[in-house]
């Protein structure tokens, strides 16, 4: 019966990964391509830092859930600071949503619910993983 489980438990950890892999793609490419969709402004002076490094966190979830997704048995570890850089946003997000809270930072609350549910959802990942290791 443990055999089963941990096989069934990489089959999904592997499915979530491709799953988080293309919701990563798609919405890193939506705020490269579009980011005033995102900010509700165009991209100028300091904002265009911010541009950056948010691309390249997306860019760093995205080849996590990559390996992950090609082999869950050997990257599994990876999904720990996927889950930090994920609640890191969360928690940044949800206080300056608390600091700015109106209608044009919605964009705010939604990602901090967004990304905590993917931190969570990684970390338990990463503690179920370290039982079948």
């Amino acid at each position: 019966m443990e055999v089963w489980l941990e096989i069934d438990f990489w089959l999904i950890l592997r499915a979530l990964s491709l799953i988080a892999l293309i919701g990563f793609i798609l919405v890193g490419l939506a705020f490269l391509i579009t980011p005033h969709l995102f900010t509700g402004e165009n991209i100028a002076g300091g904002s265009a830092l911010w541009h950056s490094l948010s691309i390249a966190f997306m860019s760093t979830v995205t080849i996590i859930a990559l390996l992950v997704a090609l082999n869950p048995r050997i990257y599994w570890p990876m999904l720990l600071p996927l889950a930090i850089g994920k609640l890191t946003s969360s928690i940044i997000s949800l206080y300056w949503y608390s600091m700015l809270a109106s209608m044009t930072h919605t964009m705010l609350l939604l990602n901090s619910i967004v990304d905590g549910s993917i931190g969570v959802i990684a970390l338990l990942l990463y503690i179920i993983a370290r039982r079948f290791k």
